[in-house]
């Protein structure tokens, strides 16, 4: 009897909201092994030397600074389907809060509607200046009610939902050396393909006993390393948007959102949402082309003085965390699709050269990680499929 033919292997680079939710989309369609390669796991405070945008983002879904707009809206509708079903489960870490999008103080324009009124979960309805969530100054705003992940928990939940579907987690001690599709799946072979022992990896954190069974090397690599694609495969027109985030724990409850509508270039907006039952995360900032990871204590005085301004018992809350993350903003909006990698022959050293594969990009999602992440996840999940049914039609 002929050996049975080992499924695909896959391996998603990146283990943010858009790298777990991509690991599980490939897990959940039964037909691959998955492995998710990253460095970064965490995030705890605005002066660690390896964070990740995730765990600090305040978990709001809310298209912002998130394009194209075309794409985005089946994404964003997507994705606002998955976490409406997830705050069914209390302990999923999402939930969903009614809030205002305020308008404008005068004499500026009061805006149209956005495009995502118009999705039914929302509940999107004008409100004037006398809505008991609309702060005194503001001529009225928009009311609607959307889901907000604790993202500490959710991307624990979404970990140890991976590793009971079979994913593989690999924590790198060093960075992966790449600068290009083809340079990044070479060095993703050789750290996956490398013998090693998974006994106490995986996402949730309890692994497998002893050494696992070699897999096949990927021809498969999805890219959702967000900002670091700009060094993984050479995408200079990736650029940090640097966001300033507070933690803190009010005097008196608090429950909903507030927040203020980008207008002109947006770089700073005070906004207000829950996180957990007695947390508040408020913002914000959105500085493109800022790498700092600082937060000097002048910005965080400001920040929290805008917030306090909508929302006052800001005022009078204890500081839990200050936090800083360089959300990847992209000149042509968010990047979601396959580039195929060419084999190489071997050189004049007698070396093997590299096979070739296909490197699907998901990156570039700007301030909407959250918004838009399982709606991007099926899209990567089918190209993978192409490229997997591609690669066997050519064998």
């Amino acid at each position: 009897m002929a050996d049975a033919v080992p499924p695909p292997h896959v391996v998603v680079v990146g283990a943010g909201i858009i790298g777990l939710t991509t690991a599980l989309s490939l897990a959940a369609a039964r037909l691959y092994t998955v492995t998710v390669v990253t460095r970064d796991t965490d995030a705890t405070s605005a002066d660690d030397a390896r964070v990740y945008t995730s765990a600090g983002s305040g978990g709001f879904w809310m298209p912002f600074h998130c394009e194209p707009e075309a794409l985005v809206r089946g994404w964003a509708a997507s994705t606002l389907d998955v976490l409406v079903a997830e705050a069914c489960s209390p302990r999923s870490g999402v939930h969903v809060f009614p809030g205002v999008l305020l308008h404008p103080r005068a004499p500026a324009a009061v805006p149209p509607p956005p495009w995502w009124s118009a999705l039914p979960k929302l509940s999107f309805a004008p409100v004037g200046a006398d809505h008991p969530r609309v702060p005194p100054g503001y001529p009225g705003g928009y009311y609607f009610e959307s889901p907000i992940a604790e993202m500490d928990t959710y991307l624990s939940v979404l970990r140890a939902r991976a590793a009971a579907a079979g994913v593989r987690l690999m924590v790198l001690d060093k960075d992966l050396v790449a600068g290009s599709a083809q340079s990044l799946l070479a060095a993703v072979r050789e750290v996956v393909d490398a013998p090693r022992d998974w006994s106490g990896d995986g996402c949730g954190g309890s692994g497998r006993e002893g050494a696992a069974a070699p897999l096949p090397s990927p021809s498969v690599v999805v890219n959702c390393a967000g900002l670091g694609s700009v060094a993984l495969v050479g995408d200079t027109t990736l650029t940090p948007a640097r966001g300033v985030t507070v933690v803190v724990e009010p005097t008196s409850p608090v429950t909903g959102f507030v927040s203020e509508t980008s207008t002109g270039e947006g770089r700073e907006l005070a906004y207000v949402l829950n996180r957990g039952p007695k947390r508040l995360t408020v913002g914000g900032t959105y500085h493109e082309g800022d790498w700092s990871r600082s937060a000097p204590a002048a910005e965080v005085d400001a920040l929290l003085a805008r917030a306090a301004a909508v929302v006052p018992a800001v005022r009078s809350a204890k500081v839990l965390r200050q936090w800083v993350g360089l959300r990847p903003a992209r000149a042509a909006g968010i990047r979601l699709e396959a580039e195929q990698v060419l084999p190489t022959a071997g050189g004049t050293d007698g070396g093997s050269g590299n096979p070739g594969g296909v490197v699907v990009h998901n990156y570039g999602h700007g301030g909407g990680g959250v918004t838009v992440c399982w709606g991007c996840a099926n899209d990567a999940v089918r190209l993978v499929g192409e490229a997997v049914r591609d690669e066997r039609v050519a064998e």
